[in-house]
C-alpha cells in the first residue's frame, strides 16, 4: 500500500501544546501514584516476588515463561528498595511515566500531530484497563513502556529507513518480549510488517539480525537457568500444554465468543458510556489513519488485528482486561486519530481536550472505590494472612484453595501449607492438628472469619474475579475427611460450599469415638435430571438409599461403625458438562450429587 501525503493538522503554539503536556503527564502522574497498591493483590505478584528472592522459574518463580529482563532489572534495583515487594512496585510506577514519554513519541510519530501524541497517551494511560494494572507489582507496565518505544521506533524506521533506525527498532522489540514473553504475539507480528515496509534489503538484513540477537541474549541466559535446552524445552512444552487445555478450552465454559470479544475489545474502556465513544472513535481513526498515514501505521494496525484475533480465540477471558493491555494503546491511537478527524470536521469547534478530560473523569469516578480502596486497606487475602499469623498456632496446617497457593507459599512461611485435597489426605484423620482453610471467597461457614473488600461493576470488569473476598474456616475434627476417590476440590458461592461427587466418591472418616454422621446432599436449580438416586455404604455395606430432587437439599443421618470408617457414595447415574446438549460448558467432569456438608456428631 502507498503512502498518502499527509494532510498537515492545524497550527498549534508551542505554548499551548507545552501546557497540554504537562497538564496531562500531571494528572496522569497523581493519579497512578495515588492508585499505588498497599499489599500484595493478584496471583502473580507473589511469584515475581519470590523470583527476586531467588530466581526459579520451574518452580514458578516467577510464574513461566520465566521474564528474564523483568526479574533481572529487579534485582539489579532491589538494594534500593526495603523488600522485593516494593522493588517491584517502584519499577511499575516509574514505568507508568516511562511510558506516558514513549508512547506519547510514538502516538505523535504515527498521526504527526503533537496532539494527538499528548491525548493519546493520556487516554490510554487514564483508561480503567491501565488504572487497574499500570501500578501493580507485575511485569505488564514495564513491558509496555518498552513496547511504547518499540511501537515510536518502529513508524521511525518506516518514515526514516537507515541501518541505524532498524536496528533500533529490532533492539527495542527484542527487549520489550525479553521483558514479558507474552508480548511477542503482539510485538512480532508489527516487527515483521515493518521489516517488510523497509525500503531496501539492507535495512531488512540488519533488523532481523539484530532482532534475532537480542533474544538471544536474553533466552540463552533463561535456558541455561533452567538447566539446558532438554529441560527448558520439557519446562515450556508442559506450559503449552496447560495453556492448550486450561485457558484456550476450559476457562471459556459457559461464554459466547462475542462475550468474549466484548471481555478483550470493550472492557479494557469501561462501562458501555465510556467504551462505545472511544471504540466508535477508533473506527473512525482506522479509516482516516490508512487515508493518511497508511504506510506508518500499517504495523500498528497488523499488531491490534493478529494480537486480539488470537486474544479472543485462545486466552482466558477470565484475565481479558489485562490480556488485552497490548492492543490498548493501538485502539487509543486510532480513538485520537479519528478524534483529530471529527475536530477537522468541526473547524476546530469541538472542544477535544474537554471530551478527553471528561472521559478520563468518568473511568476515574468508575474506578476509584477499587482503587481508593486497593491503596488504604490491605486486600483480603493479605488480611486474612495477618489473621492467621496472629491466631493459628504454629503446628496448624493452612489447607488453601488454589488461587490462593502464591499468598500462602510466599507469606506463610513457618506453617504446614497444602492444598484442600492433600491436606485432608495427609492430616484429615487427625484430631490432635489444627486445620484451617484459606479460602478464596466469602463463606457462611460458622466460625470462619471473612475480610472483604467493596466490590462493584468495576471490580466484575476489569478483575479476574479473584481476591475480592477471603475467609479462614477453623475446620473442625468432626467435619473432617480424606477424600480418596471420586470428589472433586471444593467449589463455593457467597451462600455455601460444595464439593461434587463423581461416578463413584470415596471418603475415609477418622475415628473420633462419634455414633452418627450426617450428610447433606444438594443439587442446583439447573441440574439436567429431575432427580438423583444414591446409595451410601459404610465399610463396603450399603446403609442407606438418598433420592435428590432438582434443586433440593437432603440431609441424611446415619449410624457410624466404631473405628475408621470408608464411605462410599453410589450414585445411579452422572453426567459431563461438556457433552449436555446446547451447553457452553467446557468441563469434562463425571458429575453426579454436590456434597454440601458432612458431620460426625
Amino acid at each position: 500500500m502507498t503512502s498518502v501525503p499527509a494532510v498537515q493538522p492545524e497550527s498549534e503554539s508551542p505554548r499551548l501544546s507545552a501546557l497540554f503536556f504537562l497538564a496531562a503527564l500531571t494528572i496522569v502522574a497523581v493519579v497512578h501514584w495515588l492508585s499505588i497498591p498497599l499489599t500484595i493483590w493478584e496471583y502473580d505478584e507473589s511469584l515475581f516476588a519470590m523470583a527476586v528472592e531467588k530466581f526459579e522459574p520451574l518452580i514458578h518463580q516467577p510464574p513461566p515463561p520465566g521474564y528474564p529482563l523483568y526479574i533481572g532489572c529487579a534485582k539489579l534495583l532491589r538494594p534500593l528498595f526495603p523488600g522485593p515487594f516494593n522493588t517491584l512496585l517502584g519499577i511499575s510506577a516509574g514505568a507508568t511515566l516511562l511510558g506516558f514519554l514513549t508512547f506519547f513519541a510514538a502516538f505523535r510519530a504515527a498521526s504527526r500531530s503533537n496532539r494527538a501524541g499528548i491525548f493519546g497517551a493520556f487516554l490510554f494511560y487514564l483508561s480503567p484497563a491501565m488504572l487497574i494494572n499500570a501500578t501493580l507489582p507485575q511485569s505488564d507496565s514495564g513491558a509496555l513502556a518498552l513496547f511504547g518505544l518499540a511501537m515510536w521506533l518502529t513508524v521511525r524506521a518506516i518514515d526514516q529507513p537507515t541501518a541505524t533506525n532498524a536496528t533500533l527498532m529490532a533492539l527495542a522489540c527484542a527487549v520489550t518480549i525479553g521483558w514479558r514473553l507474552q508480548f511477542c504475539i503482539a510485538v512480532v507480528p508489527m516487527f515483521l510488517v515493518a521489516v517488510l515496509l523497509l525500503r531496501a534489503w539492507r535495512e531488512r538484513i540488519v533488523a532481523l539480525q539484530w532482532f534475532a540477537i537480542a533474544c538471544l541474549a536474553w533466552l540463552i541466559p533463561l535456558v541455561i537457568l533452567t538447566g539446558g535446552p532438554e529441560s527448558f524445552w520439557k519446562w515450556m512444552s508442559g506450559q503449552a500444554a496447560y495453556f492448550a487445555e486450561h485457558d484456550a478450552d476450559i476457562s471459556r465454559s459457559g461464554r459466547s465468543l462475542g462475550q468474549i470479544a466484548l471481555r478483550f475489545i470493550a472492557h479494557p474502556w469501561g462501562p458501555k458510556l465510556l467504551a462505545a465513544p472511544v471504540l466508535v472513535l477508533a473506527l473512525i481513526g482506522l479509516v482516516d489513519g490508512l487515508r493518511r498515514r497508511a504506510r506508518a501505521i500499517l504495523p500498528i494496525l497488523a499488531m491490534i488485528v493478529i494480537y486480539l484475533a488470537f486474544a479472543i480465540a485462545m486466552m482466558d477471558p477470565a484475565d481479558g482486561v489485562r490480556y488485552a493491555l497490548p492492543a490498548v494503546p493501538g485502539i487509543a491511537l486510532l480513538a485520537v486519530i479519528g478524534l483529530e478527524w471529527v475536530r477537522r470536521l468541526t473547524r476546530g469547534v469541538l472542544a477535544d481536550w474537554a471530551l478527553v478530560a471528561l472521559y478520563a473523569l468518568g473511568t476515574y469516578l468508575y474506578c476509584g472505590p477499587l482503587l481508593r480502596e486497593r491503596a488504604s486497606e490491605p486486600s483480603p487475602p493479605i488480611a486474612a494472612i495477618r489473621w492467621l499469623r496472629q491466631n493459628a498456632p504454629r503446628n496448624a496446617v493452612i489447607l488453601y484453595d488454589m488461587p490462593l497457593k502464591p499468598h500462602a507459599i510466599y507469606l506463610l512461611r513457618g506453617y504446614t501449607r497444602t492444598r484442600v485435597d492433600e491436606g485432608l489426605l495427609r492430616f484429615g484423620h487427625r484430631a490432635d492438628i489444627p486445620l484451617f482453610e484459606f479460602t478464596d471467597s466469602a463463606t457462611q461457614a460458622p466460625g470462619a472469619k471473612v475480610f472483604r473488600w467493596e466490590t462493584g461493576d468495576a471490580y466484575t470488569k476489569l478483575t479476574r474475579g479473584h481476591y475480592g473476598a477471603a475467609s479462614i474456616v477453623p475446620l473442625p475434627a468432626t467435619q473432617r475427611f480424606q477424600a480418596v476417590a471420586g470428589v472433586s476440590p471444593p467449589e463455593r458461592t457467597a451462600n455455601g460450599s460444595w464439593r461434587w461427587i463423581g461416578d463413584n466418591g470415596i471418603l475415609l472418616l477418622p475415628d473420633l469415638g462419634k455414633s452418627h454422621v450426617k450428610l447433606t446432599f444438594a443439587t442446583p436449580g439447573d441440574y439436567p435430571f429431575a432427580s438423583i438416586r444414591l446409595t451410601v455404604s459404610m465399610n463396603d455395606q450399603n446403609v442407606a438409599t438418598v433420592i435428590v430432587k432438582r434443586g433440593e437439599t437432603v440431609p441424611v443421618v446415619l449410624p457410624m461403625p466404631r473405628g475408621r470408617v470408608k464411605l462410599a457414595i453410589l450414585p445411579e447415574t452422572y453426567f459431563v458438562p461438556s457433552k449436555l446438549p446446547g451447553s457452553q460448558s467446557r468441563d469434562p467432569r463425571k458429575l453426579s450429587v454436590m456434597l454440601v456438608g458432612l458431620e460426625q456428631f
